[in-house]
């Protein structure tokens, strides 16, 4: 994994008038390293109806699609992985329902979030919020750069072959200096922009072509 990890928040986008499916669909078009649906507030059966809208978009763009805290939603749609929370399922306990079934990622706040993902079976580690956020009701105590670098040293020292995601609050300004730090950086704002007046089908093109651009930053290629 490496590169933009993109996020379609539901409720982002009911502010920002888009359908999750069509933005999901944009962002496939970027080739993004990965794209997770996060809808914490919507109905299991709203969830997923979107993720099997999303399923046979993710196979045709050759893009990993995960699901937002739920095992079970992600097994039934056929999604490529889960990412749990510190607050949802244990690691344990979601890699037994999942099996070998689906990839799992897994968040950290802080060193002991990081050294409790070392033993854990997950497949990558995300660290954050890195910078501050307004997509979490109750965020963590923001990182900053040097806080990401140290929790991504401690997790490369115990966990060697893992990949690092990065998350919270980066924009385009920062994407280049904390991908360097990481191995994929997770966006969800930066991707989607307030834009009134903008019509809905320029504004997917434009998020295609943003998402783009955050994804040649992650990687420290030239924009």
């Amino acid at each position: 994994m490496r590169g933009l990890y993109a996020i379609v928040d539901v409720d982002l986008c009911r502010s920002r008038g888009l359908l999750p499916v069509a933005l999901a669909e944009a962002l496939f078009d970027a080739k993004p390293a990965a794209l997770q649906l996060r809808d914490k507030h919507g109905a299991a059966r709203d969830t997923l109806t979107l993720l099997r809208a999303m399923v046979p978009l993710a196979a045709r763009a050759g893009v990993p699609l995960f699901a937002n805290d739920r095992v079970d939603l992600a097994l039934l749609a056929g999604c490529d992985g889960v990412h749990v929370g510190q607050d949802d399922v244990p690691v344990r306990a979601a890699r037994d329902l999942a099996a070998d079934h689906l990839m799992l990622g897994v968040s950290t706040h802080n060193r002991a979030d990081v050294e409790g993902a070392f033993g854990a079976p997950a497949d990558y580690v995300a660290i954050g919020p890195v910078f501050a956020t307004t997509s979490k009701e109750r965020p963590s105590p923001t990182l900053g750069l040097s806080g990401l670098l140290e929790l991504a040293s401690l997790a490369r020292l115990g966990a060697p072959n893992r990949p690092l995601v990065a998350i919270g609050g980066v924009t385009i300004e920062t994407a280049g200096a904390t991908g360097a730090l990481v191995d994929a950086v997770a966006m969800i704002g930066a991707l989607v922009p307030p834009e009134p007046g903008v019509s809905v089908p320029e504004r997917l093109s434009r998020v295609r072509a943003r998402a783009e651009r955050l994804h040649r930053a992650v990687l420290g290629e030239a924009l």
